[in-house]
């Protein structure tokens, strides 16, 4: 009797097991859908930028591109859930994402007519109530050859090189003044956000004492419903576009630059030590 009970206490556990053992629940197919603006403007590369910066500057758009990766969705209780991004041999690959606003048109001279404003990818079912996501290329794949990289990698426009990387951010423009009630070009004022001070050659880079990776963090809406902006107007509000304070025209990630603090800070990069932080982040939005 005492073998007989032993058994079935052994079986009933297992069936115990077994119940709990539940195969995890299909993800959900979803789109997180942004838009590029000025202010309340919708951006355009056919129309020049007017009231920028803290001198009310005017600009011609040269570019607007940036790459992300490690989207997570947050739950009301504030979890974390990863957003995977799904490889489409364009767009997106290996978890990275390039969002392109730029179309080649009018003054945007340096992309593709293509543009691309969503992410596509899956996530558990459930009801969301935020959106985190980092700026930038993770390491492993940053220093990788871009001449054999997988789309969105393979673009040289966004490459710094083997020890540089990838420029994570490209938004450029030109400042204008005015020349007998027509503009004229001026100066040029670039923001370009990547990895500096890295250490290592061709394949080899060991480490950046700056990453300059990027962390958003948005709020108080459904990122399944809720279009997201990308906005200069707001990336550029401390900054005077009209007077370069020194080191390459705008921001080239250099922390040394006087133009770079208030635009890595906006960035959600820590200018002091060039690490993630979301706490003055202001390019993206939610309406």
């Amino acid at each position: 009797m005492r073998g007989l009970r032993a058994t079935l206490v052994m079986i009933a556990c297992a069936a115990c097991g077994h119940e709990d053992e539940r195969p995890a629940e299909p993800e959900t197919a979803m789109t997180l859908s942004f838009a590029a603006r000025v202010g309340d403007t919708p951006f355009s590369c056919s129309e020049v930028i007017r009231g920028v910066g803290t001198t009310a500057a005017t600009v011609e758009p040269l570019d607007f591109r940036l790459y992300v990766h490690d989207v997570r969705l947050i739950t009301a209780s504030g979890r974390e859930v990863p957003f995977r991004l799904a490889d489409d041999g364009k767009w997106q690959s290996g978890g990275v994402a390039l969002l392109d606003f730029e179309d080649r048109t009018g003054t945007c001279v340096n992309g593709t007519a293509e543009t691309n404003t969503a992410l596509r990818g899956t996530a558990p079912p459930g009801s969301y109530t935020g959106l985190k996501l980092k700026i930038g290329v993770p390491f492993a794949l940053n220093h990788a050859d871009a001449a054999t990289a997988p789309s969105p990698l393979n673009l040289s426009g966004l490459f710094w090189g083997w020890n540089g990387g990838h420029k994570f951010v490209r938004i450029d423009a030109r400042v204008v003044g005015s020349s007998g009630g027509e503009l004229a070009e001026t100066s040029a004022f670039n923001i370009h956000l990547g990895s500096v001070h890295c250490r290592g050659g061709a394949n080899a880079v060991t480490s950046c004492d700056r990453p300059d990776i990027g962390e958003v963090v948005l709020r108080d809406f459904d990122p399944a419903v809720t279009q997201m902006l990308v906005d200069y107007q707001a990336l550029v509000a401390a900054t005077d576009l009209t007077h370069d304070l020194g080191g390459a025209p705008g921001c080239m990630s250099d922390a040394d630059d006087a133009d770079c603090p208030n635009l890595l800070a906006r960035l959600g990069v820590n200018p002091s030590s060039g690490q993630p932080d979301a706490s003055q982040q202001a390019l993206f939005r939610v309406e």
